[in-house]
């Protein structure tokens, strides 16, 4: 994701969906007027990058927006996001209130830091990929992860259930990646609730030792590696 200023703004080229500015607190009013100038249908930002803002407020003048990405903020408001009707590509981080994920439609891609109260995702009947962070229920299970039964790709990082087995019924998921799962002991449920899952990839999860299922899925592509040894790998032409 390279991010350059051109002139008096940064914009990123190859971020998500479209091209997208950089909202910079020190200049929120020529952002944002340049965003309606140029027709940027992407925002970007984070302190790094000048954003410091403690609001989405400025999204009330950016309806049109359909991508947003900001990371490694602290928001004790997130209403102006709902003026944006069209957004299709979501990515705000954890230290945020709680997001209604159903007053987004149209999404299409979701990068999820799952807090208390976050809701909706359920209710998203365009989503097709969602990048998971750090989901972390006490009871160690999936059952509480309601997700859209429109996902084609889930990414897992970081979360901590001991296995797949309260996972939501995903007819169309045909992509299965989970990175850094540490607790994770067996991925044996996936013929259950995937039964239509072609890829899958498992990295950095030590304590996964059942994983038999594997073996009954005619496979595009598998990758799984334990401890820096490759356990399964193959990939179709």
């Amino acid at each position: 994701m390279p991010i350059e200023r051109k002139g008096k703004f940064l914009i990123t080229e190859d971020l998500g969906i479209t091209p997208s500015i950089g909202i910079e607190s020190e200049h929120l009013a020529q952002c944002i007027k340049q965003t309606k100038k140029k027709k940027f249908l992407g925002a970007f930002g984070c302190p790094a990058f000048g954003f410091f803002e403690q609001d989405f407020n400025f999204f009330y003048e950016l309806p049109f927006i359909v991508q947003v990405w900001f990371w490694e903020i602290q928001l004790t408001d997130i209403e102006g996001l709902y003026a944006l009707k069209d957004l299709r590509y979501f990515g705000v981080s954890e230290k945020r209130p709680a997001v209604n994920f159903s007053r987004f439609p149209k999404l299409e891609k979701l990068v999820w830091h799952p807090i208390k109260h976050d809701s909706g995702l359920a209710e998203l009947p365009e989503l097709k990929q969602l990048d998971v962070w750090r989901f972390k229920p006490s009871d160690k299970s999936y059952a509480s992860f309601h997700v859209s039964d429109s996902i084609e790709k889930l990414e897992l990082n970081w979360c901590t259930p001991l296995s797949l087995d309260a996972m939501p019924y995903l007819p169309k998921l045909t992509e299965l990646q989970i990175h850094y799962c540490r607790n994770l002991e067996s991925v044996n449920a996936i013929t259950k609730f995937a039964p239509n899952l072609k890829r899958l990839v498992v990295t950095r999860s030590a304590n996964l030792t059942h994983y038999e299922a594997i073996n009954d899925i005619e496979w595009e592509h598998i990758y799984i590696n334990i401890k820096g040894k490759t356990i399964a790998e193959s990939r179709h032409s």
